[in-house]
């Protein structure tokens, strides 16, 4: 894993990419969910903070928004070490995407993603372009 947090500082300050917002996509999942019980992931140096919350309470009910797997609470803590690292680093946007390969809804998922941030990144400097169009016409009429 700290081959990967190296990779990952390496590509998002290379100077080809300053201007541009990046997807981490967490691939395996799967295989996070089969191995989080046997190897904790306070076993990695980047990670010896992780201390996942369990609600006790037994009016929570047991589903995943109320009580989020191992797994989940593993990824989530992942996906902000990673924007931390990324807030470290740079000022842009850092978009995080949670995949198994092996399901093609989770990619299909991400790509819709990816193709939603592609298209705001698209839009909006024509609505900042058209906002300041529309306050210079309306200022000048008056």
């Amino acid at each position: 894993m700290m081959a990967s947090k190296q990779l990952f500082e390496s590509i998002v300050t290379h100077p080809g990419f300053d201007q541009k917002h990046f997807l981490l996509i967490l691939n395996k999942f799967d295989l996070l969910e089969e191995k989080i019980d046997q190897v904790p992931l306070t076993q990695c140096e980047w990670f010896n903070d992780f201390n996942p919350a369990t609600s006790h309470n037994p009016n929570t009910s047991n589903n995943n928004t109320n009580n989020p797997t191992l797994a989940h609470r593993a990824f989530q803590y992942i996906a902000m070490k990673f924007k931390r690292l990324f807030h470290t680093q740079t000022d842009r946007k850092l978009f995080v995407s949670l995949v198994t390969a092996l399901e093609p809804d989770t990619v299909d998922e991400a790509l819709r993603y990816a193709s939603e941030i592609l298209r705001c990144d698209d839009e909006l400097p024509k609505l900042i372009q058209e906002f300041s169009s529309a306050s210079i016409d309306a200022s000048s009429t008056a």
